[in-house]
């Protein structure tokens, strides 16, 4: 009788262990679901996330969609996490669903957001919007401030409405992005002056030598801006070795200037983007994987290595 109680009992720890090993490992090949707006800079950005992550063995797709769409699909628990939070921008949104998310680390902090000039303008004087003024003529009273409906596009008539800086006499001229660009490389490659809203990251910042203006009188609220990793509640439970990841995913501004490039500008696959820049930059990608477990239990980092050399 005693045999048979112990028999019972061993049957009943082997099958937890069992059911709890099964839960372990079907919760460790959940589908983890990344939310992609449309833009090259999260695109190229999520394709490293991705590669890096499924190269040490967990499932994660992609779901597009506009940058309001990702939020509501976080809030729904659709999407896992959001690389691409753009702040302060996204400050009052956040702050609606803030019982729906959280916020997991600053994933890009030296962004930028407001007018620059060449940087042979920028040599003659031009450093602050103060000094826009004294050259007017040289720019023809024009500044190319993007789509109307742009913040740069309200904040610069702003300026011209109410005669900031002396910008009253100024045209704020609005464009698609890719004609303002046009005109910004045309006017560079001539070396003719030229004011235009620039921001960091971007492929801009990457072929062009230029410089953004200083702002003394605090026209803009915020030129600065920053990029947060966002995921759905529970996230962190669910998938505690990727959020450790996530917590620890930083880029530095350079490199999204370049993955922006190549994939915005250059149209290459983000794919190949993304394994290249992984390959040539194994030191930043270990310091991401600092402590995480790969799927199969053992450290992220070397799987990662040996996968790769493969």
């Amino acid at each position: 009788m005693e045999k048979k109680y112990i028999a019972v009992f061993l049957l009943v720890v082997i099958s937890a262990a069992s059911l709890v090993s099964g839960q372990a490992l079907a919760e460790s090949n959940d589908m983890i679901i990344l939310g992609e707006a449309d833009w090259p800079g999260i695109r190229a950005k999520n394709a490293v996330a991705v590669h890096v992550l499924e190269t040490i063995g967990y499932s994660v797709e992609t779901q597009t969609g506009a940058d309001p769409i990702m939020y509501q699909g976080l809030a729904q628990g659709d999407i896992d996490a959001y690389l691409g939070s753009w702040m302060p921008s996204m400050e009052n949104t956040r702050k609606e669903l803030k019982d729906k998310i959280n916020v997991v680390a600053t994933n890009m902090d030296e962004g930028i957001y407001t007018m620059a000039v060449p940087e042979y303008v920028w040599e003659a004087g031009v450093r602050s919007y103060a000094d826009l003024d004294k050259h007017a003529d040289k720019f023809n009273h024009k500044m190319y401030v993007g789509p109307a409906g742009w913040a740069s596009s309200k904040t610069m008539a702003k300026a011209v409405k109410k005669d900031i800086y002396g910008l009253g006499d100024w045209q704020a001229v609005n464009s698609s992005q890719s004609a303002m660009m046009a005109q910004v490389k045309r006017s560079v490659r001539r070396e003719e002056w030229i004011v235009f809203i620039g921001w960091q990251p971007h492929w801009m910042n990457y072929i062009l030598d230029i410089k953004y203006l200083k702002d003394p009188k605090g026209l803009w609220v915020s030129p600065e801006s920053w990029v947060d990793t966002i995921t759905r509640t529970g996230f962190k439970e669910d998938h505690p070795e990727v959020n450790k990841f996530l917590k620890q995913f930083k880029v530095d501004v350079e490199a999204n200037d370049k993955w922006i490039y190549e994939v915005g500008k250059n149209s290459r696959d983000s794919k190949e983007v993304a394994r290249e820049w992984i390959t040539e930059n194994m030191d930043v990608v270990k310091g991401w994987l600092e402590g995480v477990k790969a799927q199969n239990g053992k450290k992220a980092a070397e799987v990662l290595e040996e996968k790769l050399t493969e």
